[in-house]
């Protein structure tokens, strides 16, 4: 597959819900079935395509519509899905396991958080921050690249959870074509985690919860308490009626969530479901 490329926001948007649209209309697309599938869905694209994320009017990511066209087109505008969401996710761990490993960075993306306005000043678009936080082991677990990868993947379900229940990752322009709220069906937690990936979208954690959280080899799962974590996060999308896919891209297509794991490592920011928390506040509370 062709690296992912992010083509610009609309100016105009047209909201409409109708199934016959051409293929410059944003429109909502609702819950594409099945959760925990991997992304890109098999009959969604053609073989080659890219342009698989499209920066919307907020300056979030969406999901591209599969009818919309894969090239570049002369007005620019690649038709998305105004209930879809994707959101970039990393770990970082130096000495990676190591007795040296003495911390964790995580890092969630949700795309550019501001744009430059005709007058060359930044504009914040909405109210929704980028995360980068550090994570402090847990007694008895060292730090690894896996741990961040799930604890950095569970930040980004637990801080987007709110655009499942109430929208807000798309301003309606249009009340009388999008009644508001609009809120996110489709979510798709982007990241270069083999480990993470394979094992929510594949048969791995359907046979450790069948096993009773035990391997193939009858060894404890490494990680359960994350798993559980994150399963119950997709549970609860779930219950919203969101579908969550995950989609497994190069080191290189995934360099904004990266930089903010790196950032982390040194923010003295823990992430708590009520945002980034200081860790001196963290100690004090």
């Amino acid at each position: 597959m062709k690296p992912a490329r992010y083509s610009s926001p609309p100016e105009d948007p047209d909201t409409s819900e109708s199934p016959a649209h051409d293929q410059h209309a944003h429109h909502r697309a609702g819950n594409p079935g099945e959760t925990c599938q991997r992304f890109p869905r098999g009959d969604w694209y053609g073989d080659g395509d890219d342009n698989l994320e499209v920066r919307g009017a907020d300056n979030f990511m969406h999901v591209r519509c599969p009818f919309a066209s894969p090239t570049a087109c002369r007005c620019g505008r690649y038709a998305c899905h105004l209930d879809s969401l994707v959101i970039a996710v990393d770990g970082a761990c130096p000495g990676n396991g190591a007795h040296r490993a003495d911390a964790c960075g995580c890092g969630v993306y949700f795309g550019p958080r501001g744009s430059v306005d005709e007058d060359g000043y930044v504009v914040e678009l909405n109210e929704q921050r980028n995360l980068a936080f550090e994570v402090s082991g847990a007694a008895g677990r060292p730090h690894t690249s896996q741990r961040a990868e799930l604890r950095a993947a569970i930040a980004g379900l637990c801080e987007a959870k709110k655009f499942a229940a109430d929208g807000g990752q798309w301003p309606c322009k249009v009340p009388g074509a999008c009644p508001a709220p609009c809120p996110v069906r489709h979510l798709v937690v982007k990241s270069d985690s083999a480990y993470m990936v394979n094992s929510m979208t594949g048969s791995a954690v359907r046979k450790w919860l069948a096993n009773g959280w035990r391997t193939a080899k009858r060894t404890s799962v490494q990680n359960r308490d994350l798993w559980e974590a994150l399963l119950g996060h997709v549970a609860d999308y779930t219950a919203l009626g969101t579908a969550v896919d995950f989609w497994l891209v190069p080191r290189a297509e995934n360099a904004e969530a990266d930089r903010l794991a790196n950032e982390g490592l040194y923010s003295a920011l823990v992430y708590t479901p009520d945002g980034l928390r200081s860790e001196d506040w963290m100690r004090m509370n």
